[in-house]
């Protein structure tokens, strides 16, 4: 059975943004922007009776292959196998209401304060995801990784809520 590269990639992103970790000393070490009590993280959008603030929502908006490396029928490691490239696109929200708070090296970050610190770490956390699983088989080895940064960012005054949104494209290799 080949492996779930699609929700291992969605999987992954979503525990790293919750836990709010990213590379630190060039892949050496490992930092937190926060704790998974400090920002909520959706797999799709929550109702909303279910939104807490600050949040971060991810959403798949696209995958199919990319191009095939390997062509059709051949055969390596023991069996006959389809080798390709293929991609997932993945928007990510980002949004902070007015009560929202982090406390940030003994300051509270608020409002758009609190978006941009989101922004900023919310865009290392993706771009140091190594999408390693827990057990080989889940591993999905990236190829590469497109992000656009944050755009849309802006401010609701009717909802009081301030708000920003990207997309990244990771490419990985798939054989079946």
């Amino acid at each position: 059975m080949a492996p779930d590269h699609i929700n291992n990639v969605e999987r992954q992103l979503i525990d790293n943004l919750r836990a709010g970790t990213y590379n630190t000393n060039a892949g050496i070490g490992s930092g937190s922007a926060w704790t998974s009590s400090d920002v909520t993280v959706f797999g799709q959008f929550p109702s909303t009776d279910q939104v807490t603030y600050p949040c971060i929502i991810t959403e798949i908006m696209s995958n199919g292959i990319q191009e095939q490396f390997m062509g059709q029928k051949v055969t390596y490691d023991g069996s006959t196998k389809v080798g390709e490239l293929y991609g997932i696109a993945i928007r990510i929200h980002i949004a902070v209401d007015r009560a929202s708070s982090i406390t940030v090296s003994g300051a509270p970050y608020k409002e758009r304060r609190l978006l941009n610190y989101l922004m900023l770490n919310c865009a290392n956390v993706l771009n140091d995801c190594d999408f390693i699983g827990s057990e080989s088989s889940t591993d999905t080895e990236v190829v590469q990784r497109t992000f656009s940064g944050f755009q849309d960012i802006g401010y609701n005054p009717e909802l009081e809520i301030w708000a920003a949104m990207a997309t990244m494209v990771i490419v990985f290799k798939n054989d079946r």
